[in-house]
């Protein structure tokens, strides 16, 4: 099977990543899409993403499970 661009989806979780954002979806390739994952960013990610070309979907944080107790 071949991948050609237009197949391609970049997911990028993000959380308060504004100021890396820009270096690195201007290395996706051309053709190929973006779609940046917020976590709940405090700062201004999901707006430098879109700016960018980039999809964003917001994923709010959870809090995380509790372990598993060993044993």
């Amino acid at each position: 099977m071949t991948t050609t661009p237009s197949d391609v989806d970049v997911v990028l979780p993000c959380l308060n990543e504004a100021e890396a954002l820009p270096w690195v979806l201007e290395r996706i390739p051309p053709g190929w899409r973006a779609l940046v994952v917020d976590n709940g960013s405090t700062d201004n990610s999901a707006e430098v993403a879109r700016a960018s070309g980039a999809t964003v979907v917001r994923e709010p944080r959870r809090a995380s499970a509790r372990p598993a107790t060993p044993g």
